[in-house]
This record gives C-alpha cells, structure tokens and sequence, in this order.
C-alpha cells in the first residue's frame, strides 16, 4: 500500500469513500452534491492536510483529511467559496432546514473555555469496508501526522462520538490520543474531543 498526498482532483473519490465509510452519519445524509462541495472547497486549500492510501492497483482505498489550524477552519473555508456553498444551502434550506441549522451551528466545536483551536485536527479518516481491518487506518493516522509535523504543527486533536463508539476510541487511544475533555454538538450529540502532542 502506498501513502501520498490527495491530489485537489480527487475530491469525487474522497466523497465517495466517505459515503462508503459513513453510512448514516449527518454529512453523508446530506448527499454526494454537498460532499462533493465540502472536500472540493478544502482540498485547494492550503489550509488543509489530506492523505490517501492507494492500492497496487492505483485505486484510493481510504483517506485521512484535517486542518493545519482548527480555530475557524471551517468558517474560512465557508467564506472563501461563499457562492458554491450558497447555492449548495439554498438546496439544503429548500429540502431540509433543521439540517442547515445543524451545520451552522456545528461550524466550530471548541465547546470548552480551555479549547483555544490552536492545533491541527483530524476532520474525518474513512477507509472503504472492503479494506478494514487491514491497518489502513493505522498507517493514514501516521502519514497525517507526519505532513502535520513537516508544516510546523505541535498537537493534533480530534473528535468523535461519545455512546457506542469503544472500538473507535480505542483505536485513537492506541494512536497516542487522549481526551481532551467531552461536549455536546449541536442538537443533542455527546462527543470527546481528543488530543495528541506530536513534539514528543
């Protein structure tokens, strides 16, 4: 398996896995078109730290994406392709308002005093079900750190669900992540946010 950089062209790819990896999450439920959108907008940002595992084949198999900054990534994101995320709110307000309230208010989650955003973070790793398990995920988590190392970053933090998520946590507790503290998103989601020094 091989690990490189995303190319800006690949975001499709990258949205597909996701809605492979993500079966039932609030993102994938607001379609490939917004996705699409997401990790387009990202991607050409110099912001952002993306990573994919390829196999012999040439074909992503999986991919690790995040920010070099977390305070106000994706508020500037927003407001950098401010008409490709309009027109893709106009369609989300139209169809479904709740979930456009959703993503306003869950466009920072630094729920806590102590939290001051300055670190990388970890946005979402997704490996397609038909290669889990193979340490994919392992190796995706190492080679973002890595690029987050080479571009100056110190720690790397990460969130993710709080109720039947053990075999995740665990998974970022052996990766050298440790809870930072825990918060409820936007409307009623118990999360832990987790943190990693990446100088030691």
């Amino acid at each position: 398996m091989l690990y490189r950089k995303v190319n800006k062209s690949e975001y499709r790819i990258i949205s597909e896995i996701h809605l492979a990896a993500f079966d039932g999450f609030f993102l994938t439920s607001l379609g490939k078109r917004f996705l699409n959108t997401y990790y387009k907008s990202c991607l050409k940002s110099n912001e952002s730290i993306a990573v994919c595992a390829v196999d012999n084949e040439d074909k992503i198999t999986g991919f690790s994406f995040g920010s070099l900054l977390s305070k106000g990534f994706h508020k500037r994101i927003v407001k950098q392709n401010i008409l490709l995320f309009l027109s893709r709110g106009m369609i989300i307000l139209l169809t479904r308002p709740a979930a456009l309230l959703r993503l306003a208010n869950n466009l920072d989650k630094n729920a806590n005093k102590a939290d001051d955003g300055n670190y990388a973070e970890l946005l979402s790793i997704a490996v397609l079900p038909s290669a889990k398990g193979t340490g994919i995920g392992k190796e995706l988590i190492k080679n973002f750190e890595i690029e987050a190392i080479r571009k100056g970053c110190k720690k790397i933090a990460l969130t993710t669900d709080y109720y039947n998520n053990d075999d995740v946590l665990e998974f970022y507790k052996r990766s050298g992540y440790k809870v930072f503290y825990e918060f409820t998103a936007y409307p009623d989601r118990k999360m832990y946010k987790l943190i990693k020094d990446i100088t030691e």
